[in-house]
């Protein structure tokens, strides 16, 4: 049970990974934030039942919250949308290598820390 309750915790660390458009596409973002709510208010019940790794749940919000947060802060500062730079040696793209490190980076751990 605990490893599922991870495996759902990290649910947009893996849509970031493989299928980032679905992060910025105007369509799927109510969903998102409406599943990604759910999830949290289940998280914090779980937590508050003393389930263990019940908190794990709560990661999808926060996740989503400091992708839009850094997603938000590239397209102010470049006026464009990062690139997936995934399997590319491309070296203009290394702006959007960066952010992609960056966001990866604050979207896995900045969680962990929280909870």
């Amino acid at each position: 049970m605990d490893f599922i309750l991870v495996l759902i915790g990290l649910a947009i660390f893996f849509i970031f990974l493989f299928k980032r458009e679905t992060l910025v596409d105007k369509k799927a973002l109510f969903s998102i934030v409406i599943v990604c709510v759910i999830l949290f208010i289940i998280g914090y019940i779980l937590q508050f039942l003393n389930i263990k790794n019940g908190q794990f749940l709560k990661m999808p919000l926060i996740q989503y919250t400091l992708y839009r947060f850094c997603y938000f802060i590239f397209v102010k500062i470049y006026k464009r949308e990062p690139k997936d730079t995934w399997w590319t040696m491309d070296l203009s793209l290394m702006k959007d290598g960066i952010f992609n490190f960056i966001a990866g980076m604050v979207s896995f751990v900045l969680p962990w820390i929280f909870l």
